[in-house]
């Protein structure tokens, strides 16, 4: 084991150790430790040090330190790999939505996670649909964010739309960020009162086509989809709990969403019934 491994073996047990005892201070004085030499072949762990360097800064929302080691990690990996940082590093923002004492902030925290995700180049991603589609849910859920006219994002115009293969809803090893991230698009939709956008995302997640082409409500369609998606793929639930819960801090921001879960909160099926009526 070379010096950096070791280093980097340390560093991680001394990191949950601190983390699970909750001693903020020590964590505080791991975080500023100077980095030992490392081979070049080492990159790739130098990058994951810094990365996760820059996870625990975002839990002291400094973000100017989360920030500058994410830029070290991005200039230590291959390009083709660069997408999940961004995608990391955006969603560390949208994390600081949670913290009651920043939520007054969310407009400029939208603003960080947008600049950080336009920053992912397409041509760098070997043409991954998967990838792709995590990275413009997320870009599109921030535009609908900021955005005071909400008009469907353009990124939409150059996605796949074609259903996922069952192979891969299947694989829990796969696609993992596309799970993570689709229902920001479905949030979109919601927010836009977009059926046509709506349904095309609900056709590409369905593991059952009866229930997307049999007569019925659009509502209806909606809650089987969502609650099949949600029982194979657990990043998607847990993507809808995070939105969920924020919905109401974030109602400035996505009105019909915060409506939309407003009454699914408080059971109001009626509501819901004629909140999808009036989707079009």
């Amino acid at each position: 084991m070379t010096n950096f491994e070791e280093y980097l073996s340390g560093f991680t047990k001394r990191y949950a150790d601190l983390l699970a005892k909750q001693d903020s201070n020590n964590l505080y004085s791991l975080l500023k430790e100077s980095f030992p030499d490392f081979d070049p072949s080492e990159s790739r762990m130098v990058a994951s040090l810094h990365q996760q360097k820059a996870r625990a800064y975002s839990l002291f929302a400094e973000n100017g330190e989360m920030d500058r080691h994410f830029e070290a990690a991005v200039n230590l990996i291959d390009q083709a790999e660069v997408w999940k940082l961004y995608l990391d590093w955006a969603n560390l923002y949208l994390m600081q939505l949670r913290v009651p004492s920043l939520q007054e902030n969310a407009a400029k925290i939208f603003d960080n996670a947008l600049r950080i995700i336009k920053r992912v180049s397409v041509a760098t991603m070997r043409k991954d649909r998967f990838a792709i589609w995590a990275v413009f849910s997320f870009q599109a859920f921030c535009e609908v964010a900021v955005s005071a006219n909400k008009t469907l994002p353009s990124v939409y115009e150059k996605l796949d739309f074609s259903p996922i293969p069952l192979d891969l809803v299947n694989n829990s090893n796969k696609v993992k960020e596309f799970y993570a991230h689709f229902f920001k698009s479905i949030a979109v939709a919601i927010e836009l009162r977009d059926e046509s956008l709506l349904m095309k995302l609900l056709k590409m997640i369905s593991i059952d086509d009866a229930t997307i082409m049999k007569e019925g409500t659009l509502l209806s369609k909606f809650q089987q989809t969502l609650n099949d998606t949600m029982d194979m793929r657990p990043e998607f639930a847990t993507e809808f709990n995070f939105i969920y819960a924020l919905t109401p801090v974030l109602k400035s921001h996505f009105p019909n969403l915060n409506l939309f879960i407003g009454y699914l909160e408080s059971q109001n099926f009626g509501g819901l019934h004629y909140f999808f009526k009036a989707i079009k």
